[in-house]
């Protein structure tokens, strides 16, 4: 080190020295990197020529059916549902990992220093927002592309290019929040955005008519440009000056949980991933004395509820469990092609089936409580079983009846739920990864040969019990053998779910 002390040891001059030792020793040369580079660039073309085919195809798919009954929503406004969903899911994501954060090495080589945190920041401060680029991306090219009339390039330009600033704001925004340790708020905040985004449109679609709201006004393409970067400039200055006043010990805890998310992702090991994004548990508001708890099964229960009505999330994800299939069967040209409807279903009750796992996913994680019961391990699962079963049985039939719009269509949805429910339990209690055995190279890393069987240990056989409900919407219509049909099989399948939910294979 033969420049100024005093550049060296300001933030950039950290960071521009670790990127020359780091550059010292690695073995990438430019024209490997070039390569990298215009590989990534060729993939991404690739990606986008093969979803805008597709979403053409689609578009004049649908365009060709017949329009069906009971559908009244625009698709505009699902693809932006669906839009508003995964922007959500990705705000709650940067508000509970940082956004700005101190890998551990980070924390224990650059924080002690005499240099100025601002200076530090600023290249984790460009990371973040390189993921809020490539998420808006991923948000809005769909949203165009799925439009009913096919977009000029300058609508998807534009379009992209707006997502793509105002992601940089929403980056802004959260770390200035952050800097004033006020982003609690912000992940239950969007997830009732979600559940609001999700449920009002479903409802509105099947009790009433949504012509009677406004339509929105045409608004020019320089000032759709023009807004988004005055908001990106401003929220990004804000959190550039802002950033130096952050702590250290915040900084090396979210880069803690950003670190153990980031290893669980590549791992495929969905379980931890849960544990470190994990939604509070909050304290209950007043004292309950389950009087009626005088059975150990009993105790069972009540625990389930207690964890399930103490996480609120868990209350939005049901709603919109139930809403979900509701809304693509509303939408003008999805109510008409069953297998999306059917596609719907599925994403739809594997939510509301998570969520009411997750007494399970806490009493495999620490199971000492349940072996102080006075029961048998395997009259504790099926006793662990009964709060989903009801609560499974209610937004199934919620569900499947306001998609039919018909009792035949709630009983059969009912029906189902037993096998929902037998893997909402049998996907709580599914084994750790074993990294014993032999392992699998992927793109990602190594990860083990069993981690396909780990990952869909539940929702398998949550997905079968589904199938009586798929030939009932390819036949629009519920006969009378098919249910009985369809509560049989799920009882079976609840069944084999409950009894080798703690089986290791």
């Amino acid at each position: 080190m033969n420049a100024d002390p005093a550049a060296e040891l300001s933030g950039a001059g950290v960071r521009r020295f670790t990127r020359q030792a780091t550059a010292t020793r690695a073995d990438t040369s430019w024209l490997t990197l070039g390569g990298d580079v215009l590989s990534a660039l060729t993939t991404a073309g690739v990606v986008v020529a093969v979803f805008g085919g597709a979403f053409s195809a689609l578009r004049e798919r649908i365009a060709a059916r017949p329009e069906a009954a009971a559908t009244d929503l625009p698709g505009e406004l699902t693809a932006l549902v669906a839009a508003l969903l995964v922007t959500a899911g990705v705000v709650a994501l940067l508000s509970r990992l940082g956004p700005l954060s101190a890998t551990p090495a980070t924390a224990a080589w650059w924080l002690p220093l005499p240099a100025d945190r601002r200076g530090l920041l600023r290249g984790e401060l460009r990371r973040v927002c390189g993921v809020g680029l490539v998420a808006a991306v991923v948000v809005a090219l769909p949203v165009v592309l799925a439009a009913p009339a096919a977009p000029t390039l300058p609508e998807v330009v534009v379009t992209v290019l707006a997502a793509a600033l105002v992601s940089l704001a929403a980056v802004g925004v959260l770390v200035v929040l952050q800097a004033r340790e006020l982003t609690g708020w912000v992940a239950p905040a969007a997830g009732a955005v979600a559940t609001v985004a999700v449920v009002v449109p479903a409802v509105v679609g099947t009790v009433g008519s949504w012509t009677w709201v406004p339509t929105a006004p045409d608004i020019s393409l320089p000032l759709l440009g023009g807004v988004p970067v005055l908001l990106a400039v401003a929220a990004l200055l804000a959190a550039d000056r802002v950033s130096g006043r952050l702590r250290a010990g915040a900084l090396r805890e979210r880069g803690t949980a950003v670190f153990v998310a980031s290893a669980s992702a590549l791992s495929l090991d969905t379980r931890e991933l849960g544990r470190a994004l994990g939604t509070p548990v909050h304290p209950p508001r007043r004292t309950r004395s389950w009087s009626w708890v005088r059975e150990p099964w009993q105790a069972v229960v009540a625990g389930d509820l207690a964890v399930f009505s103490r996480s609120p999330w868990r209350w939005g994800q049901l709603a919109i469990g139930t809403a979900l299939p509701v809304l693509a069967a509303r939408t003008d040209g999805l109510g008409g092609v069953p297998a999306l409807v059917a596609v719907a279903v599925v994403i739809g009750w594997s939510v509301a089936a998570v969520a009411l796992g997750e007494p399970a996913r806490r009493a495999h994680g620490a199971p000492a409580a349940d072996r102080a019961l006075p029961m048998g391990a395997k009259d504790v699962v099926r006793a662990r079983a009964i709060v989903p079963v009801v609560g499974l049985a209610v937004v199934c039939a919620v569900s499947a009846g306001v998609v039919g719009l018909g009792w035949e269509w709630a009983a059969l949805g009912a029906a189902t739920a037993p096998a929902w429910a037998g893997a909402a339990v049998r996907g709580g209690y599914r084994p750790e990864l074993d990294w014993s055995g032999p392992v699998l190279s992927s793109p990602m890393g190594a990860v083990p040969t069993g981690v396909g069987v780990t990952l869909v240990r539940g929702l398998d056989l949550g997905v079968l019990g589904t199938v009586p409900l798929v030939i009932g919407l390819l036949l629009g219509e519920v006969p009378d053998l098919l249910l009985g049909i369809a509560l049989g099989w799920s009882l079976l399948l609840g069944l084999i779910s409950v009894e080798t939910a703690q089986k290791k294979g």
